[in-house]
């Protein structure tokens, strides 16, 4: 409606720069706020941020001097930008954490050749899937090595993490075995619904690692589509099978587990829960992290519950993505794993 166009299109708040132009799509123009209350420890005036999609052109913005900030930059092309000299890459493992999901409510599969079944209800079949993928061979070819392959679906630097545990192995043959025991043998057709502009590669992946799921005799549709019209299909549950990551912005796990495990109730848990995965244990130990002042308690309840999640494989975990910014030689920032860029802590010179 027109108030939220408002809110859209103008500023409030009291931070260290204040909005002076917003033009969605072309450019957004940040002013220094004189009156801020604190220090402002940037030296910067005016602070233009202009989206740029294609990876070409960005980069080329970047190596001209157009630009003096850019992310990401596509990892194909991190050596050339790094080998410019007026520019640097800054690079860093990132918080969020990809995986797929697939749908384990519906009594039929959408968008799949399985008729009157729902194969993802079967954990042998979801535990098929994840030991068909070889992550190692992905982040090797789609990656260039510039990715941390994940176990769960929170990865290094969040609250909870679990260093112990280890990705199930890539294994073909037990995998296989998975499938026949399950009755899908032979294998059955579906569609992997993919963003094409969200993360790191990610319509490439998604074709890599349908090309991997035909060792089973899956027959998997890539469905790539740009992140204005991927999101609205897949958050009202118009997916069979699907790619997403998840930045816990909380920096805990109990953050991604409530969005993306418990039950769908309609009141913010299991939010993104858009395969339908339930599980009481798991919701029961969640209302006690929700509650538990004492750390130490807290986080074996966590351990507990991840463990949980991670065992009924409600989700495949694939991997954490490499931050890569280019950044020219006359600016200073600071690089944060959650991929925000504080204005306060950018600035030109030493």
């Amino acid at each position: 409606g027109a108030a939220g166009q408002a809110a859209a299109l103008r500023a409030n708040g009291t931070g260290p720069f204040r909005l002076a132009e917003r033009r969605p799509q072309q450019r957004t123009v940040f002013e220094r706020n004189m009156r801020y209350w604190g220090t402002i420890e940037s030296n910067a005036r005016q602070i233009v941020f202009l989206p740029i999609p294609d990876n070409e052109a960005r980069v080329a913005a970047l190596l001209a001097g157009r630009v003096d900030v850019m992310e990401p930059v596509p990892v194909q092309d991190i050596e050339r930008v790094s080998a410019a000299g007026l520019v640097r890459v800054v690079t860093g493992p990132e918080l969020r954490t990809l995986f797929l999901g697939m749908d384990q409510h519906s009594d039929e599969l959408p968008y799949a050749s399985v008729r009157g079944a729902n194969p993802f209800k079967d954990r042998r079949v979801r535990q098929a899937f994840y030991q068909a993928i070889d992550i190692d061979t992905l982040i090797k070819n789609v990656m260039r090595g510039a990715a941390t392959p994940a176990a769960l679906i929170v990865g290094p630097g969040v609250n909870g993490f679990q260093p112990d545990v280890k990705r199930l192995p890539h294994d073909v043959a037990a995998a296989r075995a998975l499938m026949a025991q399950a009755g899908y043998g032979e294998g059955f057709a579906l569609t992997l619904d993919c963003p094409s502009d969200r993360y790191v590669n990610d319509a490439a992946l998604c074709t890599a690692i349908a090309a991997q799921l035909a060792t089973l005799q899956v027959r998997v549709t890539v469905r790539a589509e740009p992140k204005a019209q991927y999101y609205p299909r897949i958050l009202r549950r118009d997916a069979g099978f699907y790619l997403m990551g998840w930045t816990p912005s909380t920096y805990d796990a109990h953050g991604a587990l409530n969005a993306l495990a418990a039950c769908p109730r309609g009141e913010g848990a299991g939010h993104f829960n858009l395969g339908g995965y339930c599980n009481p244990r798991l919701d029961a130990l969640l209302l006690q992290v929700q509650t538990q002042t004492d750390k130490t308690r807290r986080d074996v309840l966590l351990r507990e519950a991840l463990l949980l999640q991670a065992a009924d494989i409600a989700y495949i975990p694939l991997h954490q993505q490499a931050l890569a910014w280019g950044v020219s030689k006359k600016i200073r920032l600071v690089q944060m794993a959650d991929n925000t860029m504080p204005f306060k802590w950018m600035g030109v010179g030493p």
